[in-house]
């Protein structure tokens, strides 16, 4: 489907000026992101950009192993902006202000990825599950949201005990609630006192950048 008109919901579209949205417009598609699909691969390449318009879109780092671990967060959840990658660059390179805020985005997804890698090293997992809860919570501004024990672990880098753990303990201080798959937040201001300082400074980071 194409866009007729650019909605307020991906943060980097909104900071461009008019006349550079003006000019994606026309290029950009709107399609639906499955659950658990791959938009890209650090060993392939990719014909087309995604601007992330609502869902959850996750930087993961993968292991020899096979085990996985979440390094950054973005977007919000459910649907994208699809555009080519070669007009995204054409227009990239003609436009010096769409240039300069990505720059900066990057600049700014990279310190999201150092918080993310100390906070996975130092934390406990009670800290960082509050944290990643409210980073979710922020990109799909939605108090409940569809969550597993499996994918809580993929999240954190942690075992199903390890996450049980952590959920049981946030739930019984009353902060949020877990049933069948299905989080829910009771308690922001008490979640953010129980996760690390890191959320703050991952919120801080994209807030000098991004509109709320």
């Amino acid at each position: 489907m194409l866009v007729n008109s650019l909605p307020n919901e991906n943060g980097v579209l909104v900071a461009l000026p008019p006349s550079v949205r003006d000019r994606l417009r026309p290029s950009l598609k709107r399609v639906r992101l499955e659950a658990g699909s791959t938009l890209y691969d650090i060993s392939s390449t990719s014909d087309h950009a995604w601007f992330i318009t609502s869902g959850i879109v996750s930087l993961f780092a993968a292991a020899e192993s096979g085990a996985v671990i979440e390094i950054a967060t973005i977007g919000r959840e459910g649907e994208a902006l699809q555009i080519d990658a070669r007009t995204l660059q054409n227009v990239i390179r003609r436009e010096s202000a769409f240039h300069i805020l990505l720059f900066k985005y990057m600049h700014t997804l990279s310190g999201q990825i150092a918080v993310t890698g100390a906070c996975n090293r130092f934390h406990k997992a009670e800290q960082r599950l509050a944290r990643w809860l409210l980073t979710a919570r922020d990109r799909v501004s939605s108090d409940s949201m569809a969550l597993t024990h499996v994918e809580m672990g993929q999240m954190l880098g942690v075992s199903r005990r390890r996450v049980s753990l952590a959920v049981g303990a946030l739930q019984k201080k009353g902060l949020i609630h877990y049933l069948r798959g299905h989080v829910s937040i009771l308690n922001r201001e008490g979640l953010e006192d129980a996760a690390c300082g890191c959320y703050r400074a991952i919120k801080r980071a994209i807030g000098w950048i991004l509109p709320p």
